[in-house]
């Protein structure tokens, strides 16, 4: 098939770090491994883009001016886009429409009335709702994509649990939507010996648990939980433990390093920045355990199935989504929302980390065979066929 891959969200650099940019990037991936041709349309076309990511981009426009604020200027993209896009179809004679949500964007909507191509519509939020307090017009923002969603004639939710909160919220029928989760692809991510040199370079043995925090440290992630935790079991002396956090803008991580400052002079605790996913693998391997404090609560962050994939225990929120993955009763579950409950399981960690081993492996064995890119990537390819995509 010839996919043309649409992501009109003006946040998303397409070769960046964010966990929307990994999603864009490894389903194209799985994409091409399958034989199928990608076109992405996107207007930040931004990042570290990896050698084998040779595929045909399109610029989709991205008005900067303040004046219009966010509402104006996605709805100007909206508008703009049209013309490039029906283009980019016809030129890369596309034969399916695979299309990322984005605020305000139903230029999708009307290159598939325009060509009557296949179109499958990939919902991982809410944006009107998640993105209200900084839109001036939250709800003509809603309007857009309530009409984005009804009139899509396929979605692929991030989960079962958007795709019944979009039939609670919106009318969005659940036999026209198909969960589709975050994934990874297992010959990245694998068990590897890599982490005990990374400890080695901070100067950590193997005799000291590692505790770490993945992420881009947004709010609902709650780093702020992981730095809570951090000070509170250095203040109380537990030097056999080590802090790292990956990931995150300067001045995210700014903010929670001050109060560590102490104890990363003293190399307790390591901050590495923003890290290419090609690196991931190697800080998630020299962790104990990968702590997750807070995750959406439509979605399970990609690295979880990172973590798994590597072999690394993990620490999670019982969110619905992440109960879809681990079942009800996974030991290394706590109560979302509970900073006690989270507390209390990095301690129950701490005194026997053994315990969670199995639970690990379990996990690992589970998401290496049933979550990966490719999986989701042939899921995608067979309803397009269902839809009467020609290959």
């Amino acid at each position: 098939m010839r996919i043309l891959y649409i992501c009109g969200d003006q946040g998303i650099p397409v070769f960046g770090r964010k966990g929307a940019s990994t999603h864009m990037r490894e389903m194209i991936a799985a994409f091409r491994r399958q034989g199928h041709e990608v076109c992405l349309a996107s207007p930040d076309l931004s990042g570290d883009r990896r050698e084998e990511e040779e595929f045909p981009l399109i610029e989709l426009p991205a008005p900067k001016s303040r004046l219009l604020g966010k509402d104006g200027r996605y709805l100007y993209a909206n508008i703009a886009a049209r013309k490039v896009l029906l283009k980019a179809a016809r030129d890369f004679k596309a034969t399916v429409i695979y299309e990322r949500s984005a605020l305000y964007f139903l230029a999708g909507q009307w290159l598939m009335e325009q060509t009557g191509l296949p179109r499958i519509l990939e919902v991982n939020t809410l944006l009107s709702r998640e993105l209200a307090h900084r839109l001036h017009y939250p709800s003509v923002a809603e309007k857009f994509e309530r009409k984005l969603i009804l009139k899509a004639p396929a979605i692929a939710s991030i989960s079962n649990f958007m795709a019944q909160e979009l039939e609670t919220e919106i009318g969005r029928p659940l036999n026209t939507t198909r969960a589709f989760s975050m994934a990874v692809d297992p010959e990245r991510f694998k068990p590897t010996d890599d982490g005990g040199e990374r400890r080695r370079q901070l100067g950590w043995s193997d005799k000291e648990i590692v505790l770490g925090f993945v992420g881009s440290m947004n709010e609902y992630h709650k780093p702020h939980w992981f730095t809570d935790l951090a000070e509170k079991k250095l203040r109380r002396g537990e030097t056999n433990l080590r802090f790292v956090i990956v990931g995150g803008s300067t001045k995210k991580i700014e903010r929670e390093r001050n109060r560590l400052l102490k104890w990363v002079d003293e190399g307790l605790v390591h901050y590495t920045g923003s890290v290419p996913q090609g690196k991931m693998g190697g800080w998630l391997s020299m962790m104990d355990a990968v702590l997750v404090p807070g995750a959406s609560p439509q979605s399970t962050p990609t690295k979880i199935f990172e973590a798994a994939a590597v072999g690394t225990p993990l620490l999670l929120p019982a969110t619905e989504p992440i109960k879809e993955l681990c079942g009800e009763d996974a030991p290394y579950l706590f109560q979302p929302e509970d900073f006690p409950a989270f507390e209390g399981k990095v301690r129950e960690f701490c005194e026997n980390p053994g315990k969670f081993v199995e639970p690990a492996r379990k996990l690992h064995e589970k998401v290496v065979k049933e979550c990966t890119w490719d999986n989701h990537a042939q899921g995608i390819i067979e309803w397009f066929r269902e839809l009467g995509a020609k290959d």
